[in-house]
């Protein structure tokens, strides 16, 4: 068992596995000089931490005289117990690595209703076709254990490794990365627009049913702009406000009203006629507004590979 490595920075902050490494290797080496030149520690730094095992227990581990050192009985239980549970450290700290390096684990998702539904399956199955495949009896592969929520999830008290978020986030301690950028266009259902008079200006929003993403009580506006530079910022009224992106465009195809929404989450409405543009000369966005697709996640080296495969597949997908 090789420990000469990862202990000589444990010489400025001992702990208890150092305290363990320290006893089995006085044991094991017989003397104190031959357990420093195995650890790489200074001699007092391997002398007090026998000392402070001794003070919890209670009692020596180790006989000193000038003919040299020999170890008592209950430095012989103390070392044996030491040796067994440094092999099992070395075992799963193996396991780990070896898992960290093979792409296999868990990865747990946090990701909207509308994208596990929309976006996710093609994303599972690049990130599932990426990963190795595990062998019988062997390590489980890579799964992925996926919460679909329109509410944003406290990644760390409830345990996930990603989160998947649109829009603006709120200052946080995770790490952000952004994902994709998407348009978003203004769209109504024909229907709608044959009881409503079309707008042909971002005023005449104001007078219109809106369909309004987000949550909360502070007063909607949207802002929209020319390629010209032109901006208009319109105050926003209509029957329903959702963060949830499928429940909009469902009611926006019903002709309930109209909505501000991601070019890819209307591609299907568009394509097949439920859905139209309108106000197409106010399509132009700067970049600082376009809306965003986000990835946050805590610091865990664990879940890197994993989290690097699923948010590569999602960039993939979300790409084409």
């Amino acid at each position: 068992m090789r420990r000469k490595s990862d202990l000589p920075d444990r010489q400025r902050a001992p702990d208890d596995l150092f305290e363990l490494c320290a006893a089995s290797r006085v044991a094991k080496a017989g003397s104190f000089s031959a357990a420093v030149r195995l650890l790489g520690v200074e001699v007092s730094t391997v002398t007090r931490a026998v000392q402070r095992i001794e003070g919890r227990l209670g009692t020596h581990l180790f006989r000193r005289s000038t003919h040299g050192l020999s170890t008592t009985e209950a430095g012989r239980v103390y070392a044996a117990h030491a040796m067994r549970w440094l092999a099992e450290e070395d075992a799963v700290r193996e396991r780990l690595e070896t898992a960290r390096n093979a792409g296999r684990g868990s990865l747990r998702v946090t990701v909207p209703v509308f994208v596990a539904e929309r976006v996710l399956p093609a994303v599972v199955d690049r990130f599932l076709a990426a990963e190795p495949a595990a062998e019988p009896a062997a390590e489980p592969a890579a799964t992925l254990d996926v919460h679909a929520s329109d509410d944003f999830r406290d990644l760390v008290r409830d345990g996930y490794d990603l989160a998947i978020r649109l829009g603006p986030l709120s200052d946080s301690t995770l790490r952000c990365r952004r994902v994709t950028g998407f348009g978003r266009r203004v769209y109504a259902a024909p229907s709608f627009l044959a009881r409503h008079r079309r707008p042909r200006h971002p005023r005449d929003l104001a007078a219109l049913p809106c369909l309004i993403y987000g949550s909360g009580t502070t007063p909607a506006s949207w802002t929209l702009r020319r390629a010209s530079g032109e901006r208009e910022r319109v105050a926003v009224h209509g029957p329903l406000r959702s963060n949830n992106l499928g429940l909009l465009t469902t009611l926006a195809v019903q002709g309930l009203g109209v909505a501000r929404l991601p070019d890819w989450a209307v591609r299907d409405a568009m394509r097949d006629g439920r859905l139209v543009a309108v106000l197409r000369s106010w399509w132009h966005e700067l970049e600082s507004e376009r809306g965003a697709l986000h990835a946050l996640h805590p610091s865990d080296p664990g879940k890197d590979r994993l989290r690097r495969s699923f948010l590569a597949a999602l960039e993939a997908v979300a790409a084409g």
